[in-house]
């Protein structure tokens, strides 16, 4: 008896033959194969009515991935069995990215990314192995919010071109204000700040903003950010100061904890 994976790839092998010489502009009936120029295939369960994705939109997803016909993952696993993201924004591997972008509220697709649009040859710790096609055998695209712009790009342009000062402005201006209905104003879009300035080598900035805009967003991930930015600058006594303050609320905190003895150890040497 064939296994689920296998009907699903054959229905797929088939379903494309079928279709290879459809315009790409007619409608899609459910059933229909889609392959993409990336080789991201899909097709229809079902199609919705709803809102179409795009770059800035909430979306909420029901899913499930196969590795080898095997599940590895799906979102029954989460407190509300909803695995939420921002599209076209939160760090998602390509193949996801690709065909959450094409999907809109409602519908419900079965998704096959070969591995150069998943985790390539490295794969993902011992739950995708090396050169893996990911089946998400289930993709049901449940909420679609209004597209929202991103604080981050406000800031990150604050902090480039202005000072700390007008970032901090910035912040406080959207986050308190009327603005922060057209603003995605959530940890990941101040943390994103701090890794662009870090990936800029522009460490001094970054650790201002981690410092200031840390204190401002209450976010102890982007404070302990600010104790890697002091510490790539050789700081090492005010970095280990400012984690001391972290560890005070998160004493049992192992990855603190090691960071603390790293630099003690560099102070001591230094």
């Amino acid at each position: 008896m064939k296994t689920i994976y296998s009907i699903l790839f054959t229905a797929l092998v088939l379903l494309s033959a079928c279709n290879n010489q459809k315009s790409i502009n007619k409608e899609i009936a459910l059933g229909d194969t889609i392959q993409t120029a990336s080789g991201l295939k899909y097709f229809y369960l079902k199609k919705g009515e709803g809102r179409k994705v795009e770059t800035g939109c909430k979306v909420g997803a029901y899913l499930s991935l196969q590795v080898d016909e095997k599940v590895v993952w799906n979102t029954n696993e989460l407190p509300d069995s909803l695995f939420t993201y921002t599209a076209d924004y939160s760090r998602l591997i390509k193949g996801f990215t690709e065909i959450s972008m094409l999907l809109r509220e409602g519908d419900e697709v079965v998704a096959i990314l070969p591995d150069s649009l998943a985790y390539g040859s490295k794969g993902a710790g011992d739950v995708i192995p090396p050169n893996a096609t990911l089946v998400y055998d289930q993709f049901k695209v449940i909420k679609v919010g209004a597209p929202k712009k991103f604080l981050s790009d406000l800031l990150y342009a604050d902090m480039k071109e202005k000072s700390l000062e007008d970032a901090i402005a910035t912040y406080q201006r959207v986050v308190e204000g009327e603005e922060a209905k057209q603003y995605h104003t959530d940890s990941e879009q101040v943390n994103r700040v701090w890794e662009m300035l870090t990936k800029e080598n522009l460490h001094e900035k970054a650790a201002n903003y981690a410092g200031k805009i840390g204190e401002l967003a209450k976010d102890d991930r982007l404070k302990y950010r600010n104790v890697l930015s002091l510490e790539s600058m050789e700081e090492y006594l005010t970095a280990k100061d400012q984690l001391e303050i972290l560890l005070k609320s998160d004493p049992e905190n192992k990855m603190m904890q090691e960071k603390m003895i790293e630099l003690c150890k560099k102070h001591s040497t230094k």
